[in-house]
C-alpha cells in the first residue's frame, strides 16, 4: 500500500466519523426540542383551568 493510498482511506475514515459525530449531533438537538415541546406542553395542561361545571352543557343518557 502506497502513501497516498493510505491517506487517502484516512482521509475518507475521518469523513465518515465526522459524518456520523453530526448526524448524533443532529438528533441529540431534535430530542432536546422534543423535550421542550413536551415540557412546554405539560406545564399548559398544569395552567390550564378547568371549564365551568354547568347544567347547560351536559348531557344525560336517562330519558
Amino acid at each position: 500500500m502506497d502513501i497516498s493510498s493510505v491517506t487517502a482511506s484516512s482521509q475518507l475514515l475521518q469523513s465518515s466519523q465526522t459524518q456520523q459525530a453530526l448526524s448524533v449531533s443532529m438528533v441529540k438537538q431534535a430530542a432536546n426540542a422534543q423535550n421542550q415541546v413536551a415540557a412546554m406542553l405539560a406545564q399548559n395542561v398544569k395552567q390550564g383551568s378547568q371549564p365551568a361545571q354547568s347544567q347547560d352543557y351536559g348531557f344525560s343518557t336517562m330519558v
